[in-house]
């Protein structure tokens, strides 16, 4: 058989056209470019956590999401008993957004209990920001009994000892099984946005274990068709590829590192500066330095251009930098 009797092989199989499918097909929250805007996610869970609002979920999904949490944490450790948890009435329950600059805020007086959850799509999380949302509520709920969430796409460890790991994976297999158990008594409106929601999160935030596996035995069956694609496929070109040529040819700046969708500099006058260069290399860069321009190029060819502080021994040095900014 010749490479394009594979390919045609490829073509015909229904695992590929299953594959195809599911990737192509049309979803409201990528055509809205929501993907990885963590202000739309956090409005979005916002709204479907929230008892209040009209979903049709009531306290449901609430409850569920808060039950996952406090399983994570050790039975000692607990603020709160899962018992007490699911006989109580969350209906009061309030979800602040961006209330202190915290992404999401669960408030229920009733139990007199708080939950931060802080929202990284990216996971990065600058400086000391957990610490310092925690001594906000810390500050403003002093009677409360508080638990804090970090919510990532993997479900990244956080730094701060009190704040809880929790992924998109996670939540998605407790939106999908709601909704499966609830199918009957959702409105065809909120199914269909669940649906879509929860294909952008396998899509574009967290594997799909099922599509994955399904595609490395894809892989296998097609292996001479697929490298034959991969071979020939056009390389992909953004604006960051025009941006190197000109730090190339400026004499001005030093290039610290480049991939398909990040390029990094620093001023060359900056290499002068030890405060600057003080970062150890098995923390952030490579190169050890400690504050540098990151430009990023999203899936829409759009450029985001940030200043970024990393790890430095010189603390004091480093607060100062930070103030200022």
């Amino acid at each position: 058989m010749d490479i394009q009797d594979k390919l045609a092989a490829l073509l015909d199989d229904p695992s590929f056209q299953k594959i195809d499918h599911r990737l192509r097909r049309f979803n409201l929250f990528e055509a809205m470019g929501a993907v990885h805007r963590e202000l739309e996610h956090s409005n979005f869970l916002a709204f479907i956590l929230s008892p209040a609002r009209p979903h049709g979920l009531g306290t449901e999904l609430l409850l569920r999401v808060l039950s996952t949490v406090l399983a994570k944490v050790p039975d000692n450790l607990r603020v709160i008993r899962a018992l007490e948890l699911l006989v109580s009435d969350l209906d009061g329950a309030i979800i602040h957004r961006e209330r202190d600059n915290i992404d999401l805020l669960i408030e229920i007086k009733e139990l007199r209990l708080c939950v931060t959850i802080e929202n990284k799509i990216f996971p990065r999380v600058g400086g000391d920001q957990l610490a310092r949302y925690k001594d906000i509520v810390e500050q403003r709920f002093p009677e409360y009994r508080r638990i804090f969430v970090l919510l990532t796409p993997r479900g990244a460890q956080p730094d701060e000892a009190d704040y809880i790991a929790l992924g998109y994976s996670e939540l998605a297999e407790i939106i999908e099984k709601l909704q499966t158990e609830r199918e009957e008594i959702l409105s065809d409106e909120l199914s269909l946005i669940l649906r879509h929601y929860l294909e952008m999160l396998r899509r574009k935030i967290v594997e799909d274990p099922k599509l994955a596996d399904l595609a490395r035995r894809l892989y296998e069956k097609h292996k001479e068709a697929f490298d034959f694609v991969s071979k020939v496929r056009p390389q992909p070109k953004n604006l960051l590829d025009d941006l190197r040529k000109l730090l190339e040819s400026n004499s001005l700046v030093n290039e610290d590192r480049r991939t398909s969708a990040i390029l990094r500099f620093v001023p060359v006058a900056w290499t002068n500066t030890p405060q600057l260069n003080s970062c150890l290399r098995s923390e952030w860069t490579k190169t050890g330095r400690s504050l540098l321009f990151e430009i990023k190029a999203n899936e829409n060819n759009r450029l985001i251009i940030a200043l970024i502080l990393g790890p430095s021994d010189d603390f004091a040095f480093r607060k100062g930098l930070y103030d200022e900014a």
